[in-house]
């Protein structure tokens, strides 16, 4: 079974890496030979058509055939050189890639370290998730931390963090390296370690200050490209990393994009070349609307230019672009009331569009959320499942009290710790915000509980913990619901002390 077509999550829309000029990568695509006998022929010819972008359905279904008929053969450079082109190129083909695979445990100490970050890299890039080969090369790459640089840091945690893999001691020689390898890192390197942090929930204060100091520097210098500019400060959001001097860096260049995207007018994507001009892709402005309006918070200026730019592009948005932008287009108009009345007509139209507009996505239903449900119908409560905000994530509504039972599972927390992530407030935030009453299950509280009793009596304290703050927290008709309760996650460490 093969094919030949990119691959890549949804969510982030497009590899970096694919997106990256060459000089942002500077030592990716060298290859130094795991033996002096070098590769042998097939490894040779194929690495060749991979670097002269030779796509051919044909001539890589017969590479494929050749690595079946030969692949007992292998030396080590021929299983790194063959898994590398395969990436190159994104054809995958299961079978010939599970006749390499066990030449990797055999070789696997013949290997450089960056020849076993690039194999990393290529199961990545390939979607070949196998998890044996891909526990072992972390655990050799792990053992050469000292021989670790820049963009073996960034290549590895970007693989790492695709196929979510929590292991506590890379991410841990990940933030150790840091302090060594910082100064050398580029901006795209630094923009692609802490998006694979906020992928898998790492939030380590100590490594993000160290970022953060050095993001701050490259954003005054407008030394990032539009892609990682609007990754690396998506990322950030997502961590709750909210540092005000960070922001205004990251804000002072996602500005002078905005204005000179706006000065082109509302054709500027049709007849210029993004990339040259370096002017924010669709992609790009889903994530900073998302971020910047909603997460972080900015100014009406800002947000009005950002909308501006989605209304000229509103009919080319993917079904994940509108999904994030439904829920986006809740919060602003609730977040700026007074901007959403002054908006000129076009993009009020825009904003309607998107928060009106039905996505269709897949919901799921975790099994301890089924849980709660049977428990509250056990106590004659009426449930109805639907989503209320995101279309994508079901929510427990209680029609009669207006109220949502939220059920928080693990990955609503960051990893290791028991603080909700900056998505999963939101989600909440926006609940509220639409005047909803918001009673938050934690699945660790929820695990503990033995029998239907506990759980009952869990559940009736919850809403009479929710009804008594609803009493007492009289909010005024022009108060902000978000001014109740504290969604912010302060960071005490200041970016600017040595």
């Amino acid at each position: 079974m093969s094919k030949m077509s990119p691959v890549f999550q949804e969510e982030s829309s497009s590899d970096l890496l694919d997106t990256a000029h060459p000089e942002d990568v500077d030592g990716q695509e060298d290859w130094a030979p795991a033996s002096p006998s070098g590769p042998g022929p097939l490894a040779k010819k194929m690495w060749q058509c991979a670097r002269r972008g030779v796509r051919s359905e044909e001539v890589w279904s017969r590479f494929a055939q050749r690595v079946l008929m030969t692949g007992t053969l292998a030396s080590a450079n021929d299983v790194s050189l063959i898994f590398r082109a395969f990436a190159r190129i994104k054809y995958r083909d299961v079978k010939a890639l599970d006749t390499l695979s066990p030449f990797i445990l055999r070789h696997i100490d013949s290997f450089p370290t960056q020849e076993l970050v690039l194999i990393l890299s290529a199961h990545k890039k390939l979607e070949y998730e196998r998890t044996d080969n891909i526990h072992l090369l972390l655990s050799v790459i792990c053992q050469r931390g000292e021989e670790w640089t820049g963009l073996h840091l960034a290549l590895t945690s970007n693989a790492v963090a695709h196929f979510y893999i929590y292991r506590p001691r890379f991410w841990r020689l990940a933030g150790m390296s840091l302090i060594k390898l910082l100064w050398t890192m580029s901006p795209l390197e630094l923009t692609i370690l802490v998006a694979a942090m906020a992928r898998v929930d790492r939030r380590d204060e100590k490594a993000l200050l160290l970022i953060a100091k050095m993001c701050c520097r490259f954003g005054q210098r407008h030394l990032f490209n539009q892609v990682t500019l609007a990754t690396t400060l998506n990322a950030f959001a997502k961590l709750d990393f909210n540092h005000a001097r960070l922001s205004k860096a990251l804000e002072d260049a996602v500005v002078a994009k905005l204005k000179a995207a706006l000065e082109l007018g509302p054709d500027y994507r049709k007849s210029l070349n993004l990339r040259e001009l370096d002017l924010f892709d669709m992609q790009a402005l889903v994530l900073l609307f998302r971020s910047m309006v909603v997460v972080v918070g900015t100014s009406d200026e800002v947000a009005e230019m950002l909308l501006t730019l989605l209304a000229w592009s509103q009919n080319e948005f993917t079904t994940y672009q509108r999904r994030v932008l439904k829920t986006s287009a809740i919060a602003f108009r609730r977040l700026h009331p007074d901007l959403s009345r002054r908006l000129s007509r076009e993009n009020r139209e825009a904003l309607q569009f998107f928060e009106k507009t039905q996505v269709k996505v897949n919901t799921t239903e975790s099994r301890w959320m089924v849980e709660v449900k049977q428990t509250l119908r056990k106590m004659d409560i009426t449930v109805e499942l639907k989503p209320l905000i995101d279309d994508q994530v079901l929510d427990m509504y209680l029609p009669v009290s207006k109220a949502v039972v939220c059920a928080v599972g693990p990955y609503s927390y960051y990893a290791g710790t028991t603080n909700r992530t900056a998505y999963s407030k939101l989600h909440q935030k926006v609940l509220e915000l639409e005047g909803y009453t918001c009673m938050p299950v934690p699945y660790f509280e929820w695990s503990e509980l033995k029998t239907e009793e506990d759980k009952m009596v869990y559940l009736w304290s919850l809403g009479r913990k929710a009804a008594g703050r609803n009493k007492k927290v009289k909010v005024s008709a022009d108060a902000h619901p978000a001014d109740v309760t504290d969604f912010e996650q302060s960071d005490l460490l200041d970016i600017g002390a040595q």
